[in-house]
């Protein structure tokens, strides 16, 4: 089995559910006591927010030179907004990454989708990082109104962040995925790894695809690979 290096903390309470992902798709697939082979770094988030854009690199650059020296076969940031550092590790990391959209477009092009909405901080809706990846693959991408961007990057950074969640700020969530919906989006991207705390695909039927568990369920297979 090959080890995944795990680049968490960002928040801590997306990680924990990553590594529960990652680890009951192993044991499902392969049975008994099998688990994953895993190395993982934990970045103190608060040492991300406060730093400017070069200085939060130098933070993740650190962990990422961790999971290199420990020897793993790749890794993976447990945070959407963070892979906007993801070209700068790839050009001082050896080891390689898994990009959280490029697993997110697999799982979404499997469906037969070519439109989609995308939810999650104002950096990750707003910037190309993570929308040009979806482009690239053929995909068609719409995001909230400005009202509705502020307000889910308000709940990701002020409650989920902190493991709060609301039941007034996830009926706001569905709501906006309804306007996605109703703007032609044929599935929701929950492109923050905190966002599966507030919607779940039981309570809707447009689709929905949480990337924390689509990272960590592609994570696990490719560490089974032969």
């Amino acid at each position: 089995m090959k080890t995944i290096g795990m680049i968490g903390g960002l928040s801590w309470h997306s990680s924990l559910q990553m590594y529960e992902y990652i680890n009951n798709c192993i044991a499902k697939e392969l049975g008994e006591f099998n688990c994953a082979e895993m190395v993982l770094v934990n970045v103190n988030l608060q040492d991300i927010f406060v730093t400017r854009k070069d200085e939060q690199e130098q933070v993740l650059l650190e962990a990422a030179r961790k999971l290199d020296r420990a020897g793993c076969d790749f890794y993976i940031i447990c945070s959407n907004t963070m892979h906007r550092h993801a070209p700068f590790l790839d050009a001082h990391v050896k080891t390689p990454l898994l990009h959280i959209a490029d697993a997110t477009a697999d799982a979404i092009l499997a469906r037969g989708i070519e439109r989609v909405g995308l939810m999650g901080t104002r950096i990750t809706m707003e910037e190309d990082f993570y929308r040009g990846k979806l482009k690239k693959r053929g995909l068609s991408v719409l995001i909230p109104e400005e009202d509705d961007r502020a307000f889910i990057d308000k709940v990701l950074y002020e409650e989920t962040g902190l493991g709060i969640v609301k039941e007034e700020s996830a009926s706001r969530f569905y709501a906006i995925a309804e306007k996605l919906s109703a703007c032609g989006a044929q599935g929701i991207i929950l492109g923050c790894t905190e966002i599966g705390m507030l919607m779940q695909q039981e309570h809707t039927e447009i689709p929905l695809f949480d990337t924390t568990i689509i990272h960590g369920e592609t994570a696990a297979k490719l560490a089974m690979e032969e």
